[in-house]
């Protein structure tokens, strides 16, 4: 009788049959075949399975939770939504003092709400104004806007912000853009 190698052995037990020490072939058992499938397919589902339910029962997740998502995530996205309405934007040569010789005031109406609670504070510098030559203004330290609620304002969820933003641009130029952006002070060492 020729002796089996590894390979043979192992071939011989994919087939349902295995060859024991004493050179005797016989079939599995039904016992070790269940055996096989628990470990190969019940073991894996379950443990597959038990964070889905705790994932589901603890967390709460229902079909509301999940339709209010994308809603969510937009928020995130953009925290602050504003505008300038129709016919916010208006040039004037005088706003409680003159402008400078050459240059006027360009006075913008926006409005502001915050989505989610804003981590940084609304100041003066995160306006510009974007002009025809594309050169970008801050807002003067006189704004109605800031005046009216100080040099920092803190948004929280819900809150709404109307005023007016004041500019001073050369005469020859007109509005463009108005940008806002988050607006952190560099320090140099």
């Amino acid at each position: 009788m020729p002796v089996l190698g590894p390979h043979a052995t192992s071939g011989a037990r994919r087939q349902g049959r295995w060859q024991d020490a004493s050179g005797l072939r016989r079939s599995e058992s039904r016992l070790e075949q269940g055996m096989r499938l628990l470990r190969w397919l019940v073991i894996p589902a379950a443990l597959l399975s038990v964070p889905l339910y705790v994932l589901v029962r603890w967390v709460g997740l229902s079909n509301e939770k999940l339709d209010k998502l994308p809603e969510v995530i937009d928020r995130l996205k953009h925290p602050i939504v504003w505008e300038v309405p129709d016919g916010g934007v208006r040039y004037e040569r005088f706003f409680h003092a003159q402008a400078e010789p050459g240059c006027r005031f360009v006075v913008v109406q926006v409005r502001m709400e915050a989505r989610v609670k804003v981590g940084f504070p609304v100041v003066p510098r995160c306006f510009r104004l974007v002009d025809d030559h594309n050169v970008r203004h801050y807002p003067l330290a006189r704004s109605p806007l800031f005046i009216d609620r100080g040099d920092s304002i803190a948004l929280e969820r819900g809150t709404v912000l109307e005023g007016e933003l004041l500019f001073e641009i050369p005469e020859e130029r007109q509005a463009c853009n108005l940008l806002f952006d988050r607006y952190q002070e560099t320090r140099r060492h």
